[in-house]
This record gives C-alpha cells, sequence and structure tokens, in this order.
C-alpha cells in the first residue's frame, strides 16, 4: 500500500465496529501523511455502525488538519448512508479515483 492509503476489510458490525475504528484512528495518525485514502472494496458486510467509524475517522482528519476519503464504497452502505441522511457528508470526502 501506498503511503497514507489503508484497505479495510471484512466485516464491519456493531460486534467489530468499536475495535476497527480505535486501530484505525491510530494507523491514520501514525502514518504521518497529510492525505488519508482508505479502501472499502474489501467490505464483506456492513451495517449502520460502520457509517459511524466513518463519521469518526472525518473527525478525527479534520481535528489533525488531514485531508481524508473513502474509495470503493459497497452500494448496501451507500444506500444506508442515503437512509441516515449522511452521504451527502460522505460524497464531501470521497476519493476522485475508486
Amino acid at each position: 500500500m501506498a503511503p497514507g492509503r489503508f484497505k479495510l476489510h471484512g466485516l464491519v458490525n456493531f460486534a467489530t465496529s468499536a475495535v476497527i475504528e480505535e486501530q484505525g484512528a491510530c494507523l491514520l495518525l501514525k502514518s504521518g501523511d497529510d492525505c488519508w485514502e482508505i479502501d472499502l472494496k474489501g467490505i464483506s458486510q456492513a451495517d449502520s455502525s460502520a457509517l459511524s467509524v466513518f463519521l469518526s475517522w472525518i473527525r478525527l482528519a479534520q481535528e489533525n488538519q488531514k485531508t481524508i476519503c473513502f474509495a470503493g464504497m459497497p452500494d448496501e452502505l451507500k444506500a444506508l448512508a442515503q437512509v441516515c441522511g449522511i452521504q451527502q457528508l460522505l460524497n464531501s470526502v470521497s476519493c476522485l479515483q475508486s
């Protein structure tokens, strides 16, 4: 993986999201990069807690004056973001290249 690029894969649900959020935050902060790209193509299944993780990382990026974007968001998460009313926010940080 290139500097500042990370992959999220597997199951992201209420049972796993707290650990994923914490581990991801540590990795992001340790990277030292000004731009963080999170590749979401490897997510096999997710629920609304995944969106909470993404919002937490967006806030972390803003607090640390970093740029963050999400690439390859699965359609089910896009639909869930729409229902939850945060699709526009996630789109505002989406990567131009997927």
